[in-house]
């Protein structure tokens, strides 16, 4: 047994204590190398963006991976102090290996990273809707005008698609959804469609540009059609416990507490999930939202116990950042 553990540099001493006496099996980076042949078993010890960003960076990988992060993170698949616990059942093979559905987007031919989450299509301006016709195993199924349109996996089935209306899929399920976001006609519902469903979204007209957003982080300007289609799967470790679509929907349910915030304020949870810690003016530029928006969906945050507050140094400055607030279970 061989593995390696990609870790934030924050992290890599105690992921180091924590391997203990299998440090020896595990190479711990900061950094992806290009050359993983030689292992049996890959790692990612992070915040939710750190493991997106490099689950993206091994699209090619065909091993198992282990998800590694804190306390109530979305996508980790075992929190840092049992780490020792999980890399124990790892070496002796007593896990299971949980199959995630992962899509491929194509823009004009072009590959764009695997999403583990989803694709969202949006125009680059807030108040701006998306005209669009949407086909499904290019059978025409509808034409729309919303402010943008969500095709998520059963793992992002607990995201961005569940705060905007979508269904709870089982990660199991062998499926995935198209959830149109704020249409102005109310029988353009959520979609779920086959894993061998090709999703066309094609004559994308809006009054800015458009992009797509693959899991939040990876952006791509596009034409006037986005295919869509299940990519190869990521092979997730599992150490015992409930399924992983379970474990994040009790934590949806925990940090939402419920579901009637304003969806300014469901959509900067989105990207408080994503990017941890944010200034109000990052907010602002991550979610095109106007700033008096972001401030009055914050207040909102606020007053849920949904967010905190602090006053940290960034570059010899104290900058005032918000964040999610992650209770126990």
């Amino acid at each position: 047994m061989r593995g390696l553990i990609v870790s934030m540099p924050s992290m890599i001493n105690e992921v180091r204590s924590y391997l203990g006496d299998y440090s020896s099996l595990f190479d711990v980076v900061t950094e992806l190398d290009s050359e993983l042949s030689g292992y049996d078993v890959i790692g990612i010890a992070g915040t939710d963006k750190f493991i997106i960003t490099n689950l993206h960076k091994l699209n090619s990988w065909d091993g198992p991976i282990l998800t590694i992060g804190f306390d109530l993170g979305f996508l980790n698949s075992v929190d840092l102090p049992n780490l020792n616990r999980a890399i124990s059942a790892v070496v002796n093979g007593d896990y299971d290996i949980e199959n995630i559905l992962r899509l491929a987007v194509n823009i004009k031919g072009k590959r764009l990273p695997d999403a583990i989450n989803e694709v969202a299509i949006f125009p680059m301006r807030s108040a701006i809707t998306l005209e669009y016709s949407l086909y499904i195993n290019d059978e025409y199924l509808w034409h729309d005008v919303a402010d943008g349109l969500i095709v998520a996996t059963p793992t992002g089935s607990t995201a961005y698609a569940m705060s905007v209306g979508g269904p709870l899929l089982h990660s199991r399920a062998r499926v995935f959804e198209v959830v149109p976001v704020n249409s102005t006609n109310l029988a353009r519902v959520p979609v779920v469609v086959p894993e061998d469903a090709v999703v066309r979204v094609r004559d994308i007209v809006s009054r800015s540009r458009v992009e797509v957003i693959i899991d939040g982080s990876v952006r791509s300007h596009v034409g006037n059609e986005v295919r869509v289609s299940a990519g190869k799967p990521l092979k997730l470790v599992r150490v015992g416990g409930v399924s992983s679509t379970i474990g994040r929907y009790e934590r949806k349910v925990s940090l939402m507490a419920n579901m009637d915030l304003p969806p300014s304020a469901k959509f900067i949870l989105k990207i408080l999930e994503y990017e941890g810690q944010l200034t109000q003016r990052e907010i602002a530029e991550k979610t095109m939202l106007p700033s008096r928006t972001v401030r009055h969906a914050i207040s909102v945050l606020m007053r849920r116990g949904l967010i905190n507050r602090q006053v940290i140094l960034r570059g010899g400055k104290e900058v005032v950042v918000y964040s999610l607030i992650l209770t126990s279970r």
